[in-house]
């Protein structure tokens, strides 16, 4: 009887260890390849930051040399960061940070060194999708922490194919960038009225650019830029982004982009 009794009771044990044993398995499995920690691979972080970036619009407008590095033979630079998002973990925040060489701009202060310009979109996951998601919202920030600081915010109907390298047609998946200034929106028609009208945008022309991950804080996939075009400058370290060039006036940090919450698309 006792013997029975004991069996009794280490069959449901040895089931729920079984059990246990599995899941823990299986959610090791989903991180592998996660070397900045935030739950997600890192070679699937790579290919959704790239497959959704979108389209970039500059305006006719914009003054020669205004977009470098990017040109029409050279790829700009784009920093990503991709996590799960902080108000719905089952979808993907990406945060991008387009860098250019400075700031052309000939109102509200003028130009300066270096120019840190983000968007950001949210992805939900979508079987039917190559990559598995899709593209949920957009949140375009231009002039961000100045009086004409504006943003826009857009549902995407979760679409497979928004985005430049998911084949996204450059009508529908854009952002356009205000002439020389290069503060993001989501449409020309915010554009022409920021900043009190000074802003102008049109589908003059795009450049190509290339995405890197940055991972996170705490585990930095890059950090110091000499490799992606613009040397002396950084991705996380509290350092003035000045785009290279004279450090008496500069954007900010990238770091403050990175960290900022209230960049990211909606998640709802």
């Amino acid at each position: 009887m006792k013997r029975r009794l004991l069996n009794g009771l280490i069959a449901p044990l040895l089931i729920v260890l079984t059990m246990a044993t599995g899941m823990a398995g299986q959610a090791h499995a989903q991180v592998a390849g996660d070397n900045d920690g935030d739950g997600l691979q890192d070679t699937l972080e790579d290919t959704l930051a790239t497959q959704f970036f979108p389209w970039i619009w500059f305006d006719s407008g914009e003054n020669p040399g205004c977009t470098d590095p990017a040109t029409s033979t050279n790829p700009g630079t784009v920093l990503a960061r991709v996590r799960l998002h902080p108000d719905d973990p089952g979808k993907i925040a990406i945060l991008y940070t387009v860098l250019y060489r400075k700031d052309c701009g000939d109102w509200f202060g003028g130009s300066h060194s270096g120019d840190v310009e983000p968007f950001a979109v949210t992805l939900t996951p979508q079987a039917g999708c190559a990559t598995g998601y899709a593209a949920h919202s957009l949140k375009t920030t231009s002039h961000e922490g100045t009086l004409f600081e504006h943003t826009d915010e857009r549902l995407l109907g979760d679409d497979c194919d928004w985005g430049r390298a998911a084949g996204g047609s450059p009508e529908v998946a854009r952002v356009y960038s205000a002439e020389n200034k290069h503060g993001n929106y989501a449409s020309l028609d915010s554009c022409e009225a920021g900043a009190l009208g000074n802003d102008h945008c049109s589908e003059s022309f795009t450049l190509p650019y290339t995405v890197y991950n940055v991972g996170e804080d705490g585990a930095r996939r890059l950090d110091e830029l000499s490799a992606y075009q613009f040397p002396g400058e950084y991705a996380w370290s509290p350092v003035p982004f000045s785009g290279s060039l004279d450090r008496s006036s500069n954007a900010g940090t990238i770091r403050e982009k990175l960290l900022n919450d209230d960049l990211l698309a909606r998640a709802d």
